[in-house]
């Protein structure tokens, strides 16, 4: 009789606390991109209105230290070594953004924040992205793992959204991963999405 009441009693504490299945690593990266774009959009928009205000098609920083600066030129970046992004990095420390990479996408600005390995043998690239996304799929966990390569959104709020790509991470077939091995007998190959 005491089994069947600690059962009851297990069960219903599981019930209590949502008995939900821990997050999925795609769910941990869409939800920490999203709550630090909500914990800092008021800095994320200024960081984008100044790098907007350059000529530059990539700038990444970390206090302390030197700006890298980037142009694209014929789809390949070129670093820029005397230029001057002083409002970029005025902007981010005036509004507590004590590093960045921040990436000019066709018509948006990609904020880098994680890349992980999905489940399906995937590389995926996750940033926090300013812009249209009238041109892309939304993300759900079916979309990304039916396609080898492949990019999708997830909106957050305003013009903010958590924006992925992926390719199938085929360097980990000839390392003898089985899940890359069963996605490359089924014709997977990675390839490019589409230039920028």
């Amino acid at each position: 009789m005491h089994k069947l009441v600690g059962l009851a009693a297990f069960a219903l504490f599981l019930s209590a606390c949502g008995g939900q299945p821990p997050l999925t690593e795609a769910e941990q990266v869409t939800r920490y991109i999203e709550q630090e774009v909500k914990r800092n959009s008021r800095g994320l928009n200024a960081l984008v209105a100044a790098a907007e205000e350059t000529e530059f098609d990539s700038l990444t920083w970390r206090h302390g230290e030197r700006i890298q600066l980037r142009v694209r030129e014929a789809g390949e970046f070129r670093t820029v070594e005397d230029g001057d992004a002083g409002g970029v990095i005025a902007a981010a420390v005036a509004n507590n953004v004590p590093s960045f990479s921040i990436v000019r996408y066709e018509d948006n600005w990609l904020v880098v924040f994680r890349n992980y390995l999905s489940d399906h043998c995937q590389a995926v690239y996750a940033y926090a992205m300013f812009g249209p996304t009238d041109n892309l799929d939304l993300c759900t966990l079916e979309f990304v793992a039916e396609q080898p390569n492949g990019q999708c959104y997830s909106p957050i709020e305003g013009q903010w959204s958590v924006f992925k790509e992926w390719f199938f991470a085929e360097a980990f077939v000839d390392a003898g991963n089985p899940v890359c091995n069963e996605k490359a007998d089924l014709g997977w190959r990675a390839e490019a999405i589409r230039s920028n």
